[in-house]
């Protein structure tokens, strides 16, 4: 037999569960093999480079729009990314970027 404090935690667990994960904000890259940095500007040292037609997850992107940062990779020129919506969708309305 339940208990009203058992019940309302196993209805909380239950809703939890069944809650949609929320979406990932993602673009795809163009223009060739696009350089990765170390944060959001040319000062910073590149690490990387992203192939043209990978499809990245976003996880910030500056207050102008002009970098953003790809999980686990590192900042990109925003202007390589097609995914105008993703770029607005990752970006709090409080960055204020590096």
């Amino acid at each position: 037999m339940f208990k009203p404090a058992n019940l309302s935690l196993a209805l909380a667990l239950l809703a939890a569960a069944a809650a949609p994960a929320l979406a990932e904000s993602t673009a795809r890259v163009k223009g060739g093999n696009i350089p990765v940095y170390a944060g959001p500007g040319y000062d910073y040292r590149k690490i990387d480079t992203l192939p043209d037609g990978t499809v990245v997850t976003l996880d910030y992107c500056t207050r102008n729009g002009v970098w953003c940062q790809v999980t686990d990779t590192g900042w990109v020129l925003a202007s390589y990314l097609v995914g105008a919506a993703a770029k607005l969708e990752v970006t709090p309305p409080t960055f204020q970027g590096w």
